[in-house]
């Protein structure tokens, strides 16, 4: 990855994650008709945490990728313990809302592990068709993984219950961004064509 790419990965991914923040925060506070995510200057500091956030949680996911790469050769079995990985990560959100939340209110919890597996497996279709069947597995266990690890302060905060709706923009959010970072991986990472040198008769 060249300096240029690494420059607009980093820029790209804060632009797109800090516009995704105040507009699915300005519709979330339409639907629910309150003031949640306070003023535009508030909004664009939270947006652009997440989107940092996502970035770091990228970078921890491609250097955890390369080291258990060289620890698990077989593909077979790097495959295998991503999908642990992964349904043990997912079990344990679900897990965390069976325990914290009951009622109407488990259900509506139920929502955020939904939307992240449902988003997960669309992400690791495209990178699959745009890439190699071999991406689907790693991409699947990033978009699950990294989100919900990500999230965590705003699923499980010590604070206190955080609404539904301000759980939800952060997941989505960093959906967003984790989607359009491995979805644009393949590209960062290939070689920039070197132009033809012609040579004079």
């Amino acid at each position: 990855m060249t300096l240029k790419k690494l420059f607009y990965w980093f820029w790209s991914t804060l632009v797109l994650g800090g516009v995704t923040a105040v507009v699915l925060a300005f519709v979330l506070e339409a639907m629910a008709g309150q003031k949640m995510f306070g003023d535009i200057t508030k909004q664009l500091l939270l947006s652009l945490t997440l989107a940092a956030v996502a970035e770091l949680g990228f970078f921890a996911y491609l250097v955890f990728n390369f080291l258990a790469k060289g620890l698990i050769r077989h593909k077979l079995g790097y495959d295998v313990t991503m999908l642990v990985l992964t349904v043990i990560i997912l079990g344990n959100l679900v897990y965390l809302n069976t325990v914290k939340f009951s009622g109407e209110s488990f259900w509506l919890h139920l929502l955020i592990p939904f939307i992240i597996l449902l988003t997960a497996l669309i992400v690791a279709k495209l990178k699959e068709k745009w890439t190699n069947a071999s991406a689907y597995i790693p991409t699947l266990f990033f978009m699950v993984v990294a989100t919900i690890l990500e999230a965590i302060p705003s699923i499980n905060s010590k604070a206190g219950e955080i609404p539904l709706l301000i759980i939800f923009h952060s997941v989505v959010v960093l959906l967003v961004c984790n989607a359009w970072q491995i979805l644009q991986l393949h590209r960062w990472l290939k070689p920039t064509a070197k132009p033809q040198q012609t040579t004079s008769a």
